[in-house]
C-alpha cells in the first residue's frame, strides 16, 4: 500500500507526527483541541490526518477477521460465576465473548506506532527493553473499540491506550485480568480518555502474562471493588493474544 504523505526515505516530519498522534487519540486534552483547531484552519495538516486515518484502516483491510478460541467463553463464565443472579453482567460477557483479529491487528499497529517512535507523546514513555508480547482489543457493547492494551512480560510494562468512547462518563474505569482458570484479578483503577502506562510487579505480573483476556468495569468514585470480583456493570471486554 502507498500513502503520498509518507517519505519511505527519510523520518518522518513534526507536523506528520502531529497528525499521527491526532488520529491514535494520544494528546492531551488540551493537546488534541490545538490540534483540532488547526486541522480545521489548515488543510496542509488536515491531510495529514487523513492520510494517517487512511494508512490505519488499511490495517483492517489487510486481515482478515477469525474468530477467538471456543475455550474464551467458558473462562469467563466461570469468572462471573459469583455474580451468577446478576444478569445484566453475565448477558455481556457472553456476548461479547467473541472478538476480530482485524480489529486487533489495527489497534495493535496504532498502538506500536504510539509507543516506538523516536519523539514519544509526553504521557507515553518509551518503549521498555523487552518488547511488546502481549495484546488485546476491548470493546464495549456493539463492537465499538474501547482501549487497546499491550503488555510486555520480560519487563512487566502495561501500555493502555484508550479510545474517547469511555470519556465523560463519572463512574471510574478499573481493569480486571481473567486468569486460565476461570477466575478474576484486580489490576486497579484505569485513566478511560487517555494513554497511559503502568509497571506490574510480583503476582500481579505473572497474571498478566498468563490472562486469557482482560475486561474494564466501571465503579463509584471513591470506591475499590474487591480484588476477585467487580461490583460496578463490566462495559468492556477483549481476549489476550500473543505476539
Amino acid at each position: 500500500m502507498t500513502h503520498p504523505t509518507q517519505d519511505p526515505e527519510g523520518p518522518e516530519t513534526p507536523d506528520q507526527i502531529l497528525a499521527g498522534e491526532l488520529a491514535l487519540r494520544v494528546l492531551s486534552p488540551a493537546d488534541e483541541a490545538a490540534a483540532r483547531a488547526r486541522e480545521a484552519s489548515d488543510p496542509a495538516f488536515a491531510a495529514e490526518v487523513m492520510a494517517w486515518n487512511t494508512r490505519l484502516a488499511d490495517f483492517v483491510a489487510d486481515v482478515a477477521p477469525v474468530a477467538p478460541s471456543s475455550a474464551v467463553w467458558p473462562r469467563l463464565e466461570a469468572a462471573t460465576a459469583p455474580a451468577a443472579n446478576d444478569n445484566d453482567r453475565l448477558v455481556f460477557w457472553r456476548r461479547w465473548a467473541v472478538g476480530s483479529t482485524g480489529l486487533l491487528a489495527a489497534s495493535v499497529a496504532a498502538l506500536m506506532l504510539m509507543i516506538a517512535r523516536p519523539d514519544p507523546a509526553p504521557v507515553v514513555p518509551t518503549v521498555p527493553e523487552g518488547g511488546v508480547t502481549r495484546v488485546a482489543t476491548l470493546t464495549l457493547e456493539g463492537g465499538v473499540a474501547a482501549m487497546t492494551i499491550a503488555y510486555d512480560s520480560v519487563t512487566g510494562e502495561l501500555y493502555l491506550a484508550p479510545t474517547d468512547k469511555m470519556a465523560g462518563d463519572t463512574r471510574v474505569p478499573h481493569l480486571w485480568l481473567v486468569k486460565p482458570d476461570g477466575g478474576v484479578q484486580l489490576v486497579g483503577a484505569i485513566d478511560g480518555s487517555a494513554a497511559s502506562r503502568h509497571s506490574l510487579s510480583g503476582a500481579l505480573s505473572g497474571l498478566a502474562g498468563q490472562a486469557t483476556a482482560v475486561a474494564v468495569s466501571m465503579e463509584q468514585p471513591g470506591h475499590t471493588p474487591a480484588a476477585a470480583r467487580p461490583d460496578g456493570p463490566v462495559v468492556a471486554q477483549g481476549e489476550m493474544q500473543q505476539l
